[in-house]
Order: C-alpha cells, then structure tokens, then sequence
C-alpha cells in the first residue's frame, strides 16, 4: 500500500501474522507508520473491522496521532477501491476502536469488570 522503503524488521512486523506483537524502537524510527501499515493491511487483507482491535501506546498524544493516521490511510486507501463497503464500514467502526493509552484500556477493564473484582480488608 506504501511507497515506503521499509527495513526487514519493519515488514516482519507489517506482515506477521497469528500472533500479537511488540513493536519497540527509538524515537523517530518509524513505530507509528509500522504500526498504521500493520493496521491497514490486517483491514485489508484479513478483513478485520477496526474496532476489533487493540492498538495500544503511552500517551494520549500518540493515541490522538495513531488513530488520525489510520484514519487517513483509510481514506487513501478509499480513494483507490472507491466501491469498498469493507474500507468505508471502518470510517463508522474507527470511533469505537480501541486506540488508546496503556492506562485508559486498564481502566477500562476495572470499569467494565468492576463486579469482577474481590476486595480483601486486611483486618
């Protein structure tokens, strides 16, 4: 889908696939785009609705920039195959995606959990 010249590691990471992975690098070096590519292509090739993912990261900032740059793969992606139901259905399904920081998805869990959990009085 990219013109990007991607390293070994990068397309490992774009194109692995049955299994989760960690994507862990020094500033600048691309994690964003990997991470977008690897979205995109599991949109597109597996056809797997945006909102069944996790996509996590450390900052709201992070979070707020991943989701617009997916965003906008998706819709470049739409002007190339302009009659995909799949691509355009991901538009509607990206505001309930989980794209989100480590501490929101935790609070999450406890949110939706809450019943879930035990507390124990040490006395």
């Amino acid at each position: 889908m990219s013109d990007i010249k991607w390293t070994s590691e990068q397309l490992s990471a774009i194109k692995e696939h049955g299994k989760n992975i960690l994507v862990a690098a020094a500033a600048g070096s691309g994690k964003t785009a990997v991470l977008v590519e690897r979205i995109i292509n599991k949109i597109i090739e597996n056809k797997i609705d945006i909102d069944k993912m996790l996509v996590v990261t450390f900052t709201k900032a992070a979070a707020s920039e991943m989701r617009e740059k997916i965003l906008d793969a998706i819709y470049k992606k739409i002007e190339e195959e302009p009659d995909n139901m799949h691509l355009q259905r991901q538009i509607n399904l990206i505001a309930k995606a989980s794209i989100c920081t480590i501490d929101a998805f935790c609070l999450d869990i406890v949110k939706n959990n809450f019943f879930e959990i035990r507390y124990f009085s040490k006395s």
